[in-house]
């Protein structure tokens, strides 16, 4: 068996199942931050004084747009172990008719 990887189907798919549901968590709060997005008024009058508000602002803009890149990159992932899963799921299958077929020989 040297030098040779061995791939579980069944763990890939359920990991990557996990995957989506973690990305779709994760979409649920990007979207309720698009809902309810901070407002300057957030802040009161002494974080319009000091600046904070935009200060904190700009930090939820960054957060944001991570939290996006996040799901696509979560969502690729999930999608790649998927078909990775299915790949070796259907050469397991392929190999499984094969040796069946030998025994009816």
């Amino acid at each position: 068996m040297a030098g040779r990887i061995i791939v579980d189907s069944e763990w890939l798919e359920s990991y990557a199942d996990r995957i989506d549901g973690t990305t779709d968590d994760l979409r649920r709060v990007r979207d309720a931050m698009k809902v309810s997005p901070l407002r300057p008024e957030s802040f009161g009058e002494i974080g319009r004084t000091l600046g904070s508000s935009q200060g904190y602002a700009r930090a939820a803009e960054l957060l944001t747009s991570q939290l996006a890149r996040a799901c696509d990159t979560l969502d690729a992932a999930a999608k790649g172990l998927h078909e990775v899963a299915r790949q070796h799921g259907r050469h397991e299958q392929e190999a499984l008719h094969q040796i069946k077929k030998a025994d009816r020989r």
